[in-house]
């Protein structure tokens, strides 16, 4: 009676094992379906030449979602088979291919000639050694696929693509040094365009990785606006002073800086992305000294010829600034360049084209050195010379009440005002949006503010579009503009710029 008795409970505890729809001590993301495989009689499993032992099977009626919300699904037995063996995630059943994070179709015998079926596992001891996919490795491919509707690759034709498969099953990615649980990539074999089909990893956006079609919205109508904003000053005479001509070729960098960087965003300078990346930098650095450029002449233009720079410059003033600006963003391109070639540290070098941006690298401190920190310095420099031009202009104001011209002089006063007024609207434009992509970058490490952040960028991408608003769609320029087209002369600008202003201080040569 107790061997019957034994018997029938050793047969219950055995059933409960098999309906339990979970392995102990084994993540669901560690099995693998084998319904199909040999079965021993002592509960064991003979799979892929593995042996899984029955304590290690069970039946699940389920499958676990990126989520982890749970899909019914018809019962089958699976094994926990990843701790026996190093096991491998596909995307896709092993031999499918896969574009735009999609499934579709086999491999061509052709591709399945070609492909390299071996990958490098690193083990636990930190030594590294290549692995057959399917013979030294356990493949799983009918996991759920993270939980994204595009997913990235790591392609392994671009610098700082590298990556480290561990024995575990997690994966590190080399550009940003973050280590990815098995929930949240998976590979797949590619086509690349060396004619090599290889495996690569897939993941999903980072979180904080704002929309690309939003993105690509919000730089193309800046494209758009900056052209259209270039158009008008360069047709309307009174708006081609020193200081229109300056405000152009600021606005002429930053299309070039939205235009690759739209152009990166759909993958589109990936044939040439070091390039890209160099272009795109001098283009933003171009910028930010051409900003630099229109803040000291404002300066310069309410010193008057008290101001010291007048000795220093040459009569045509335009040709000095674009050797400035175009020099200075071309001498940082060229330190960048050589430190991208010449430095070893990792960490020190700015790693141009690295990772998944054909841009410079921003995953750690190393673009405070390059990028971040001169577009600082130039920020601070801006923000000392408005608030110096701010203190001469309240003190003209104050030395114009004595002059008998006084009509004349607050007229000409206030028109200096509203220019002030609107470059010190695009210096805060400027200033501020950079400032906050500099104070997104040393949050990112922090998911919150990382998410919270994400309106900083679109306000990033949308300058071209406010610069539009504010310099164009101003009541003054409108004027100039529909004067312009009917072909009469501007009384606001023409007149201003026949007023004499030998009775005061302000020196019209600086406009």
């Amino acid at each position: 009676m107790r061997i019957v008795t034994g018997s029938f409970i050793a047969f219950v505890l055995l059933m409960m094992q098999n309906s339990s729809a979970e392995i102990p001590g084994c993540d669901f993301y560690d099995t693998v379906d084998i319904s199909k495989a040999q079965r021993f009689s002592n509960g064991s499993y003979l799979y892929e030449g593995l042996l899984i032992p029955a304590h290690l099977t069970a039946e699940y009626d389920f499958k676990l979602l990126p989520d982890d919300s749970r899909e019914k699904v018809a019962s089958h037995v699976r094994g926990c088979a990843c701790q026996l063996r190093p096991c491998i995630r596909f995307c896709c059943p092993q031999y499918h291919k896969m574009k735009k994070g999609q499934c579709y179709g086999d491999m061509s015998k052709d591709e399945l000639d070609r492909h390299d079926p071996f990958v490098n596992v690193t083990l636990s001891d930190g030594s590294v050694v290549k692995r057959h996919f399917k013979e030294d490795i356990i493949v799983q491919s009918d996991l759920a696929k993270p939980g994204c509707s595009r997913m990235y690759f790591l392609n392994h034709e671009m610098p700082g693509n590298g990556f480290s498969l561990f024995e575990n099953g997690s994966l590190l990615r080399h550009w940003d040094n973050v280590v990815l649980p098995k929930r949240e990539y998976c590979v797949q074999h590619l086509s690349f365009k060396d004619n090599s089909t290889r495996i690569a990893p897939h993941f999903c956006p980072l979180s904080s990785e704002p929309s690309k079609t939003w993105k690509t919205v919000a730089i193309v109508l800046s494209l758009i606006c900056i052209v259209l904003t270039i158009i008008v000053y360069l047709y309307v005479k009174e708006l081609r002073n020193l200081v229109g001509q300056c405000f152009i070729c600021y606005l002429a960098s930053l299309f070039l800086g939205y235009l690759f960087l739209v152009l990166n965003v759909w993958n589109y300078s990936s044939g040439f992305c070091v390039t890209a990346g160099f272009l795109g930098y001098f283009s933003v650095i171009a910028a930010f000294f051409w900003l630099s450029v229109i803040s000291l002449t404002l300066w310069n233009t309410f010193s008057g010829n008290s101001s010291w720079l007048n000795g220093y410059l040459p009569e045509n003033r335009f040709q000095t600034y674009n050797l400035y600006a175009w020099g200075m963003a071309l001498l940082l391109t060229g330190i960048t360049f050589i430190a991208d070639q010449v430095v070893k540290d990792e960490k020190l070098k700015p790693r141009v084209g690295v990772g998944r941006n054909c841009w410079i690298y921003t995953g750690d401190m190393s673009v405070m050195i390059y990028f971040y920190g001169p577009m600082l310095l130039i920020i601070i420099f801006n923000i000392v010379m408005f608030v110096l031009t701010a203190i001469r202009l309240i003190k003209v104001k104050k030395e114009a009440q004595n002059f008998t011209q006084q009509r004349t002089t607050t007229q000409r006063l206030n028109l200096d005002k509203q220019t002030y007024a609107l470059f010190l609207r695009l210096f805060i434009i400027m200033g501020l949006s950079w400032s906050l992509e500099i104070i997104s970058f040393l949050l990112s490490k922090n998911q919150a503010w990382a998410n919270a952040f994400i309106v900083a960028d679109y306000f990033n991408w949308s300058q071209g579009t406010v610069i539009f608003v504010l310099f164009i769609l101003m009541p003054r320029t409108l004027k100039l503009l529909k004067q312009r087209i009917q072909g009469t002369s501007d009384e606001v600008g023409a007149s201003d710029e026949q007023i004499s202003l030998q009775n005061t201080k302000i020196d019209p040569s600086g406009f």
